[in-house]
């Protein structure tokens, strides 16, 4: 079954079986997380429809091929897609609920969730990195 997929470095929009693994636009890896088609037709549009247990399922099979993975604090996890549910009931998309909207939509684009945290300081720069809210942590080697 085709679904609607988003690059959380460049918003690129992606449908169908699968992502890609490397993105066409910006040349990431493993960099897709599943949307719904209402998110997807705004980010395409300019103009998001998925609850908080297909969120939460969609963040996990993101991470699962990446290098970090969802931080294993639930109770921090339930808070943070409370307040991306927030964010996206006042502003209509899922932002990053601790940082600052800047009310400019392509600006905005990279606040939403999950964002690309992989370049900021507070994940590249730390062992123990995380994104910004800590929703996504480093995966500890086992």
């Amino acid at each position: 079954m085709k679904r609607y997929w988003r690059c959380h470095v460049c918003n690129d929009i992606h449908y169908g079986i699968k992502p890609p693994e490397i993105c066409p636009t910006c040349n990431f890896k493993n960099a897709y997380v599943e949307i719904s088609s209402a998110e997807a037709k705004k980010i395409q549009s300019g103009e998001t429809e998925m609850d908080k247990e297909k969120f939460r399922q969609a963040i996990g099979k993101f991470a699962e091929k990446n290098e970090f993975q969802v931080n294993p604090n639930q109770e921090k996890v339930n808070m943070l897609i409370d307040g991306i549910f927030s964010c996206e009931e006042n502003h209509w998309m899922k932002y990053c609920p601790c940082r600052l909207i800047t009310k400019d939509f392509d600006e905005d684009l990279k606040l939403v969730c999950p964002c690309n945290f992989l370049i900021h300081e507070t994940y590249k720069d730390k062992e123990d990195g995380e994104c910004w809210c800590g929703l996504f942590v480093r995966r500890k080697n086992e």
